[in-house]
């Protein structure tokens, strides 16, 4: 009875949020277990980078393809399929005897998340009518909460009643997997909007012309450089502020808050978006961070953490800024449009974290970090292009 009061879009935006809460939740279990992983393994930084490495290489790489299946068969399915593989799989990690089964677990439980990201960005689209970027940034802040909460809840489990019980962190994505394999289902049968949207992307899936391509490339530009940045500083981070003497528990609520503000500052963009143009919002976004990523190693404790904190907010406020802009490229194919720009963006940002672990281990994290402060450099350079892409293809 109750979605029968609620209009579909918000019904189904509520849904995705709550999905993308849980789905989000588990790949921070490795964020929040890195400093306990390299301690348990002795790793070095290359091998730390590469648990973060292959975590997004394999739920990014791989969203286009689930991004072209969703538009197809709907997004039921890859919703359920998605938060229960991340669940069970992720929740494994902390028991498991060695490095190389870490890394396994972690790419078939980040599998999952690939499967769960494009359907659910296109819902933000398809149900906001002109408030896309709104509709995604709510479902946005719900994947940014439950990566900031994953961290703590992880780590809570194995401090409070031992590393051998983690995976009992599985049942609550395995609940609302079921939840939304159930509550999904009304739409999928009776009013197929899903499938709506299949039909109507196997006509536009071939119209990739140049001009198309170079929009989508500058967009998927300001992605990668906000995801690499994200990524670097996830992974190096927590070793910096356990270097600091801040324990495992503190370093998981920083993560969380900065997950937290990232969210907001995600509305926050969304809602701006209306009134200034979503380039010159990713642009002032990225000005912001390069000071505030600066001076996190230039200050001391409690002003690093605010600064880190800060950094939260303006980088992941480009997140629903770029799938909107995708949005915008590719109206018929959203699922594959945002699988461009939260995934493979990311997956590239995997793997060339990699060769930053590397660089990382010969100069530090410090000087690495700073190195890195090019990427939103490019990503401002990128932005200024666009207006001439977007006359291109509106020609075209």
């Amino acid at each position: 009875m109750l979605r029968e009061k609620i209009k579909p879009n918000v019904y189904n935006i509520s849904l995705s949020s709550i999905g993308h809460f849980a789905v989000d939740l588990y790949p921070a279990f490795i964020v929040g277990v890195i400093p306990l992983i390299a301690v348990k393994f002795d790793l070095s930084l290359f091998q730390v980078s590469l648990l973060t490495a292959i975590s997004q290489i394999s739920n990014s790489l791989t969203q286009p393809l689930f991004g072209y299946l969703s538009d197809k068969h709907g997004v039921k399915n890859y919703f359920f399929y998605g938060i229960f593989s991340a669940a069970v799989f992720l929740s494994l990690i902390a028991i498991m005897p060695n490095y190389f089964v870490v890394l396994i677990l972690l790419f078939l439980g980040n599998l999952g998340v690939s499967a769960f990201h494009p359907p659910s960005a296109a819902i933000g689209a398809e149900y906001r009518g002109k408030k896309k970027g709104f509709g995604n940034s709510i479902i946005a802040l719900g994947g940014n909460i439950g990566y900031s909460v994953g961290s703590l809840f992880f780590i809570s489990i194995i401090d409070k009643i031992g590393i051998k019980f983690s995976p009992f962190a599985m049942i609550p994505g395995i609940l609302i997997a079921i939840f939304l394999l159930k509550s999904f289902s009304v739409y999928d049968k009776k009013k197929k909007l899903s499938r709506n949207v299949s039909q109507k992307t196997e006509a536009d899936s071939t119209k990739f012309i140049k001009a198309k391509l170079l929009h989508i490339f500058l967009v998927w530009l300001a992605a990668f450089s906000r995801d690499l940045t994200w990524m670097g500083l996830l992974t190096f981070m927590p070793l910096y502020f356990t270097n600091l003497k801040i324990n495992v528990i503190n370093i998981s609520i920083i993560l969380l808050i900065f997950g937290f503000i990232g969210g907001i500052g995600g509305v926050f963009s969304s809602y701006f978006a209306d009134r200034l143009k979503r380039s010159v919002l990713i642009q002032i976004a990225y000005l912001a961070i390069i000071p505030l990523i600066y001076f996190i190693f230039k200050t001391y404790a409690p002003v690093n953490i605010i600064l880190f904190i800060l950094t939260g907010f303006f980088l992941i406020s480009t997140v629903p800024l770029c799938i909107s802009l995708s949005h915008e490229i590719f109206p018929k194919n959203l699922s594959l449009a945002s699988s461009l720009v939260i995934g493979f963006s990311s997956g590239f940002a995997g793997i060339t974290m990699m060769f930053i672990g590397k660089l990382a281990d010969k100069i530090g994290i410090e000087r690495t970090i700073h190195i890195m402060l090019i990427l939103p450099v490019v990503a401002i350079m990128a932005m200024f292009f666009m207006p001439y892409a977007e006359r291109k293809r509106l020609q075209g």
